[in-house]
């Protein structure tokens, strides 16, 4: 009876697989979002291989029709824009790390449903800094605010929907993982089972 608990416990169930890519995929957006970062730190000043142009372009109002009526909205200030992507890069890398260290905790505890299901707060968090910049800081301050949907040189709301979609993408499938986890009748067993033999 213990050795069948015992190769219970090490056997690849379908939601220990779950767990196991819903992790991978995680990795796969920290990647994203570490990469982006990398590129705007390394290479700010480059029109095609960073946002600084485009912060830039956005926040001053070039591309926007000039009797739009939203004049009174742009910001020339030098010191606001600069501001403004150092803070696009901080939370970029800040969501880029927590879902990095979400990755590899998800990773190490796929055995065990309740191990795997405590590292997922940190997808979380990364998820939220992610809309925060994408969502928010793209879609509702430059996409409405700075009329971001007027600017015929400097329009990112395509992609930051793109990026608004693989995060929320990711919480829904890491939701997804976690409930079925939790609704499969064999996990208390394992996961006493795991925990015991640990």
């Amino acid at each position: 009876m213990a050795a069948g608990r015992a190769a219970g416990s090490t056997e690849w169930t379908v939601w220990r697989t779950a767990r196991v890519v819903t992790s991978i995929f995680v990795l796969m957006v920290a990647s994203y979002y570490l990469v982006v970062a990398f590129d705007n730190i390394t290479n700010p000043t480059n029109p095609n291989a960073s946002n600084w142009p485009f912060v830039q372009g956005v926040l001053s109002g070039d591309g926007v029709p000039a009797d739009s009526g939203f004049e009174w909205r742009f910001i020339d200030a030098t010191w606001f824009q600069t501001v403004s992507y150092i803070g696009i890069m901080v939370m970029e890398t800040l969501t880029g790390v927590v879902l990095l260290v979400a990755a590899i905790l998800g990773l190490r505890r796929a055995r065990v449903a309740a191990a795997w299901s405590g590292a997922q707060r940190w997808t979380y968090v990364g998820g939220i800094l992610g809309l925060s910049v994408f969502m928010f800081g793209f879609t509702v301050v430059g996409g409405n605010w700075f009329v971001m949907y007027l600017n015929s040189k400097y329009n990112g709301l395509e992609p930051a929907s793109q990026n608004i979609i693989h995060t929320l993408g990711m919480l829904i499938l890491v939701t997804a993982v976690l409930i079925g986890s939790r609704l499969d009748p064999d996990t208390t067993a394992r996961d006493g089972e795991g925990m015991a033999g640990g």
